[in-house]
């Protein structure tokens, strides 16, 4: 009896924890906490996506993408101001797409620094109309008429600080160093990861699939070709990451690289 009271007891504290760690900002948006510096964003509008949020000291945060709208970025910083309350934020981009960039005007009007790359700024000169299109397309059912309105709206914001895509950009940050990477193109051909090496933690961003992704998703922006070779290239190039965050459904470990690589053997 013992025995199982103690379990009992175990199971309920492990169950305060773990709620503790999930902020609910809205029904769509929640931050999870990772460990004691990454805080993993997850936006749902409609479709789930993460960001993430990284305190690289008491002063510095960074931001890796954002959420879909201006609006939940908005929170997120609210949230970041009154939780964690650094002097400086900085922000990365890792590609063009809507769930890269979407809140990217709320970073400029607080003034936050963003950085991304060149072909970025040209995918959204040459793509953001076909992207916001496709995107209005996907949201036909009366129940999504929010979503479609919302985007229907919304202007693509290009970063303000530029760097060549094919050098990359080392980034420091307070106690941290963020590995910007082009490893070739993938899911899109602007698609970067960041690597934070003292963290052992790698953002995959749209490039990596989640272990329950039983397929690439959406592939109009591919190169069916060279994404499994830049995920290979990745692979090689981080082999001690121990978390792996992609943009869509849950994070893990090294083993998401491998996994996205094996959807092309049944594409």
């Amino acid at each position: 009896m013992r025995n199982i009271f103690v379990l009992i007891v175990t199971f309920l504290i492990s169950c305060v924890c773990l709620a503790q760690k999930e902020i609910i900002l809205s029904p769509e948006l929640k931050i999870s906490r990772l460990t004691d510096e990454v805080w993993v964003v997850t936006h749902s509008f409609p479709w789930e996506s993460n960001s993430l949020i990284v305190r690289a000291s008491d002063n510095e945060l960074v931001l890796i993408d954002t959420p879909y709208t201006d609006d939940a970025t908005e929170q997120v910083l609210q949230f970041i101001n009154k939780e964690i309350k650094p002097k400086n934020i900085t922000a990365v981009l890792t590609g063009f797409h809507i769930d890269n960039l979407g809140g990217t005007r709320c970073l400029l009007q607080h003034q936050i620094p963003v950085y991304g790359s060149d072909r970025t700024c040209k995918l959204i000169d040459e793509r953001s109309a076909a992207t916001q299109k496709q995107i209005l397309s996907w949201l036909q059912k009366p129940e999504q008429a929010k979503y479609r309105e919302v985007y229907a709206e919304m202007k693509f914001s290009k970063p303000n600080h530029i760097f060549p895509i094919e050098k990359g950009l080392l980034l420091k940050k307070g106690n941290l160093s963020f590995d910007v990477y082009f490893p070739g193109e993938s899911h899109s051909p602007d698609n970067l990861t960041v690597y934070i090496k003292e963290l052992k933690l790698l953002f995959g961003g749209c490039m990596i699939k989640s272990m329950e992704s039983p397929n690439l998703g959406f592939t109009g922006d591919a190169n069916m070709n060279e994404w499994p070779v830049s995920v290979k290239k990745v692979q090689e190039k981080y082999p001690d990451a121990k978390w792996v965050i992609p943009h869509h459904g849950n994070w893990g470990g090294v083993d998401l690289l491998q996994h996205t690589i094996d959807l092309f053997k049944n594409h």
